[in-house]
Parts: structure tokens; C-alpha cells; sequence
């Protein structure tokens, strides 16, 4: 619970037990449901049931790494999703991490062949992933 405490806002609603008012705009529909939220209460990403540790403490970056991305911080984003899509062994986030990594390069930059350094280095490592499927790396 640290690691959550750390970084965020931890909120607990009971689905049958607290007001509709407030579950209803948030689309729970199943618990547990993690929701990382924005500064303005916007639901970016929604994690429904449990995860082990090692996971969920990785979704954590993956999720901070999209927040930062809407709030333009390319850079916060870009380390976050970069040290998933490098870890070694692979976790199951880090081809997603691996394209997330290249949009944030690419809005830091504004630069096409930064972008298809980072996306060549995820259709390298994870060829057979819809992540690496959306990873276009020919002329706009």
C-alpha cells in the first residue's frame, strides 16, 4: 500500500454500499476496480480484479506514465514507460510500455526518427504483439 500512498490518492467505494452518485460517473461495474484518475477526477485507465504485486506495482508506472502524458509531461512519461519496456525479463506490460515509451518521445520531440528508434526497438523485441502491429514505422 506504500507504493500506491506514494504516488496517489488512494479512494475505497463500496459498489453496494455508497452512494450511486459517485460510482455511477466512474463506470464501476465489478470489483475491485483500480481507476487512475487525473488531477480533474478523469478516469484515464480502469483495472478491474486483482493483480499480483509484481504486476500491479508495474501498472502503477504504466498508468502514472499515461496521467503524465495528458497533463503534457513527456519526459516523467517517457522514463516511466521506458523502464517497463526495458525490463529484463519482458513483463506482459512492456510491449505496451514499449509504444507508449515512443508516442512520449515523439511529443517531447516532434521528432519521426526518434519515434522510430523506440518503435523499431519494440517490433524487434515483441514482434507478434498488437502493440508492435500499431507501431508503424513507415513515412507519415
Amino acid at each position: 500500500m506504500a507504493a500506491v500512498e506514494e504516488r496517489f490518492v488512494p479512494l475505497s467505494l463500496d459498489l453496494f454500499q455508497d452512494p450511486r452518485q459517485w460510482l455511477r460517473p466512474l463506470e464501476v461495474i465489478w470489483t475491485p476496480t483500480i481507476l487512475f484518475l487525473d488531477r480533474r477526477g478523469e478516469a484515464r485507465y480502469r483495472s478491474p480484479d486483482f493483480l499480483p504485486p509484481d504486476l500491479f506495482l508495474e501498472l502503477l508506472d504504466l498508468r502514472e506514465g499515461h496521467v503524465a502524458l495528458s497533463w503534457v509531461c513527456f519526459q516523467k512519461a517517457s522514463a516511466l514507460f521506458r523502464r517497463i519496456a526495458e525490463r529484463e525479463p519482458p513483463s506482459p506490460w512492456s510491449p505496451e510500455a514499449a509504444y507508449w515509451w515512443g508516442v512520449a518521445v515523439y511529443l517531447a520531440t516532434r521528432s519521426r526518427p526518434e519515434l522510430d528508434r523506440v518503435w523499431n526497438i519494440l517490433r524487434l523485441r515483441f514482434p507478434n504483439t498488437i502493440w508492435a502491429a500499431r507501431a508503424i514505422v513507415d513515412e507519415w
